[in-house]
């Protein structure tokens, strides 16, 4: 999987989360490791983009996270 495509699918998985709880949302690494194998780069990439929200080894996505995802469906 090219590093965009994974991104993307993690965008798709924690908007998933983000939307079933919207005050909470999160994701661990785990789940998404176990998802979509290794995705540190991306995961990296979407947090200096401001489209995640990293706590430990927790993710969420932003509402600029949303808004990226949503314009790319």
């Amino acid at each position: 999987m090219s590093n965009a495509k994974q991104r993307q699918a993690l965008l798709a998985l924690l908007y998933e989360a983000r939307e079933q709880q919207p005050k909470k949302g999160w994701v661990s690494q785990k789940d998404m490791v176990d998802a979509l194998g290794n995705c540190d780069f991306a995961l990296e990439i979407l947090a200096e983009l401001g489209q995640i929200k990293r706590d430990g080894f927790k993710n969420r996505i932003t509402g600029q996270g949303v808004l990226a995802y949503e314009n790319n469906e």
